[in-house]
């Protein structure tokens, strides 16, 4: 069965409402609640089409069950329920085109932007909207930017100052002024300036970075810990107020995104000229070793590939419970996040194999 509207509210294939061609004075009221209707089946609300009328949603629900019944509601769910598929089909259809390149992007550390303009430069008939909308839903991790926005010589200089404030080595402006680079200055200045710090702030901060380069070409066994990194930094920015400012990421970075750059904390004290830090084994492997922790994350990540599911850490924790039973033992969400240096730096990781796999098959 299908509604019955009156012919001059029909197009010439009897498909559309002609609402834009009739003005509503023209309209008798049979017309005008029989457009109503289909408005209504058309996917329209009861509020939308009231507002255009003048009349409260309550009145347009009771002439849409007068005139439709419950045929109006039965037509205007199948029609949504159309619109979902053929937007799901558009959806499947896009990441069976880019879906395997946007993963390897974003195992990269690339954010969800930075992936689409990639793509767009090289992809010119993709629908950048489109992209947008699709890989915010899809089970693809993308970096949040924050390890992205600071060079190597601006998460260099963090380590720099919070290594002279644990030393207490007070500001040397002579000695920075004649060997620190212009242009690390000028990008630590231009990061600070968009905080809360004051000129004075940024000499001083720049005077310390300078004494711990100094002290540090001294004393090649200088160290600090991921730990004492964070607690320091936890003490300054808020001191500064720079966590204030909504939407800024703070400058000294935080261990993550150390982590997230350089993957261990060892491994990013040697880029930066510093002595390791004495760990001992690498953090949480006391009782797994690195292949059960890659292991542990490529399997949950595929286990949500398969499913369509965004591979949060709460769902590794329910996936642990749900596998327990196999007797494999696995490493708990903590330690993972841990031994990689953030949840979302290990299911990059683990896209990276994901995006192996994919290709081999």
């Amino acid at each position: 069965m299908t509604l019955t509207l009156p012919p001059a509210l029909t197009g010439a294939a009897g498909s559309k409402p002609v609402a834009a061609t009739v003005p509503q004075q023209q309209l008798t009221q049979d017309e005008r609640n029989a457009l109503w209707v289909e408005r209504y089946i058309d996917g329209e609300t009861l509020e939308a089409i009231g507002i255009d009328y003048g009349v409260t949603r309550e009145r347009v629900r009771q002439v849409i069950t007068k005139l439709g019944g419950s045929l109006a509601q039965e037509s205007r769910q199948k029609r949504i329920e159309a619109r979902q598929a053929h937007a799901q089909a558009r959806a499947d259809e896009f990441i069976g085109r880019y879906g395997d390149i946007a993963r390897q992007i974003a195992a990269q550390g690339c954010t969800r932007s930075q992936t689409i303009n990639r793509l767009k430069y090289v992809f010119p008939e993709m629908d950048e909207d489109f992209a947008e909308t699709v890989l915010r839903e899809s089970d693809i991790v993308f970096d949040h930017g924050a390890q992205n926005i600071f060079s190597d010589a601006i998460i260099k200089a963090g380590v720099y100052y919070l290594v002279g404030a644990e030393l207490g080595l007070a500001p040397e402006p002579e000695y920075t002024a004649v060997h620190l680079d212009l242009e690390l200055m000028e990008e630590l200045a231009g990061i600070l300036q968009g905080g809360t710090a004051s000129d004075e702030d940024i000499a001083t901060i720049l005077g310390v970075i300078g004494a711990a380069h100094r002290h540090v070409a001294e004393n090649p066994t200088t160290t600090i810990t991921g730990a004492r990194y964070e607690e320091l930094r936890d003490e300054l920015v808020p001191a500064l107020g720079w966590e204030s400012r909504k939407g800024s990421t703070p400058w000294p970075p935080t261990r993550q995104t150390l982590m997230g750059r350089y993957k261990l904390w060892n491994t990013a004290l040697e880029s930066m000229g510093l002595a390791t830090a004495a760990l001992g084994r690498a953090p949480g492997l006391v009782k797994f070793d690195e292949e059960d922790y890659q292991a542990a994350i490529d399997s949950f990540a595929q286990a949500m590939h398969n499913q369509g599911l965004h591979p949060s850490i709460e769902r590794y924790e329910n996936w642990l419970a749900a596998t327990k039973s196999s007797g494999v033992e696995r490493p708990s969400g903590s330690s993972v996040r841990n031994f990689f240096g953030g949840w979302s730096a290990a299911v990059r990781a683990a896209a990276v194999e994901l995006s192996k796999h994919g290709k081999e098959n």
